[in-house]
C-alpha cells in the first residue's frame, strides 16, 4: 500500500538530582581522659556506583570501617575519607579516635556527609566523673531540669524565710535545700516539715488543747523528729558517695546516656554540645555542706527540744 512506518528509539537521559541519600545515619561519641571514640553508622541508598567522600575531623585516626558488615581495608587522608558505593540500600560502620576527652565544654564531631541524610541520632556518654551541667543541641533532646527546680527552691526559701515560724533565715533554707536538692528532695520534705511544725508547736498557745490534743501534738513532733534525722542519716551517704542527680530528662536520655534526634540535615551533621565539671568539684561542695548541715543541727536541736518541752511533755487525763 505505499506506507512506510519509522520509529526512532532513545536512550532517555538521567534526570537531574542527587544519586545517594543517607536514610539513617547515628554518631556515638565516648569521651575518655585524654582522648574520645567516636563511632559512625550510615544507611544509604544508591542509584549508581562511585566513590564517595566523607569528610571526618582533621584529626580523627581510622581505627576500622565495614560496610554490610564486612571489614574495609580504609584510612582517611587529611580528614576526608573515601567510601565505595554500592548501587542499592547498604549499610557503614566507621569508628575513629581522635585527641582530646571530656572538657568544660564537649561537642559531637564536625561530620560532612556530602549528601543529604535523614533520621539523625547523635549519643554522648557522659564520663562517670564529669558533673553534667548543661546540654544544647537540636530541639528534640536531652534537658537538665535542675535548673528549672532551682528557682522553684529559691523562690520557697523566701517564702519559708518570712513565715517566722523558725529561726532560719532565707539563705539558710536555700543553703539547706540545694545540698538535699542534688540527692533526696524526699529527705529534704522530711527536714522542712520537721522545722516548720516544730516552730508552729512553740507558736501556738499549747495550753488551750484538750490533753490528748495536746499529746497528739507530741507524739508528732517526736515521730518527725526521728523521721528526719534517718532521712538525714540515710540520704548522705548517697550525697557524699554518689553522683548529683540533675533530673536530665528529654528523647531517649539519663543521667549518662544523652540522645538528640534530627530529622534531616543537608550534608554536615548537626552539633550538639554537653557542659560538665570535674566531679570532684562536687565533692568538695556537698561535703562542705555536710559540714555545715552538722553544725546547724546542733543549733536547730535545741530549738526544738525548746519548742517540744514548752507548755511540758506529757499531759496526763487527770490534768484536764
Amino acid at each position: 500500500n505505499g506506507e512506510q512506518l519509522v520509529a526512532t528509539a532513545e536512550r532517555p537521559e538521567a534526570s537531574s538530582g542527587a544519586t545517594l541519600a543517607f536514610d539513617a545515619v547515628e554518631i556515638k561519641l565516648t569521651p575518655g581522659s585524654r582522648s574520645s571514640d567516636v563511632e559512625l553508622m550510615l544507611e544509604y541508598r544508591s542509584t549508581r556506583g562511585a566513590q564517595h567522600v566523607i569528610r571526618l575531623p582533621g584529626e580523627a585516626e581510622v581505627t576500622q570501617v565495614s560496610i554490610d558488615g564486612r571489614e574495609q581495608s580504609l584510612r582517611a587522608e587529611d580528614g576526608e575519607l573515601t567510601l565505595p558505593v554500592l548501587p542499592g540500600e547498604h549499610a557503614v560502620h566507621v569508628q575513629w579516635r581522635e585527641p582530646g576527652g571530656a572538657q568544660f565544654r564537649t561537642w559531637t564531631p564536625e561530620v560532612d556527609l556530602g549528601a543529604p541524610a535523614g533520621n539523625i541520632r547523635m549519643i554522648m556518654i557522659r564520663p562517670a566523673d564529669r558533673w553534667l551541667i548543661a546540654t544544647s543541641g537540636p530541639q528534640l533532646g536531652p534537658a537538665v531540669l535542675y535548673w528549672t527546680e532551682l528557682v522553684v527552691l529559691l523562690l520557697a526559701a523566701v517564702i519559708l524565710g518570712r513565715t517566722r515560724l523558725t529561726p532560719l533565715a532565707t539563705w539558710q533554707w536555700l543553703v539547706l535545700g540545694l545540698g538535699f536538692s542534688t540527692f533526696s528532695w524526699g529527705a529534704l520534705a522530711a527536714v522542712v516539715i520537721w522545722l516548720l511544725a516544730a516552730g508552729a508547736r512553740e507558736k501556738h498557745d499549747a495550753a488551750g488543747l484538750t490533753w490528748w490534743r495536746f499529746n497528739v501534738v507530741q507524739v508528732v513532733i517526736g515521730g518527725l523528729t526521728v523521721v528526719a534525722m534517718l532521712s538525714i542519716l540515710a540520704a548522705l551517704p548517697q550525697g557524699l558517695l554518689g553522683t548529683p542527680d540533675m533530673h536530665v530528662t528529654g528523647y531517649e536520655s539519663g543521667s549518662r546516656l544523652l540522645t538528640w534526634f534530627a530529622d534531616r540535615s543537608e550534608s554536615s551533621l548537626p552539633a550538639a554540645t554537653v557542659i560538665t565539671l570535674p566531679l570532684w568539684i562536687y565533692k568538695v561542695l556537698i561535703l562542705s555542706w555536710a559540714l555545715w548541715l552538722s553544725f546547724a543541727l546542733l543549733r536547730w536541736l535545741p530549738w526544738v527540744w525548746q519548742c517540744f518541752s514548752s507548755e511540758g511533755y506529757w499531759r496526763s487525763r487527770r490534768e484536764a
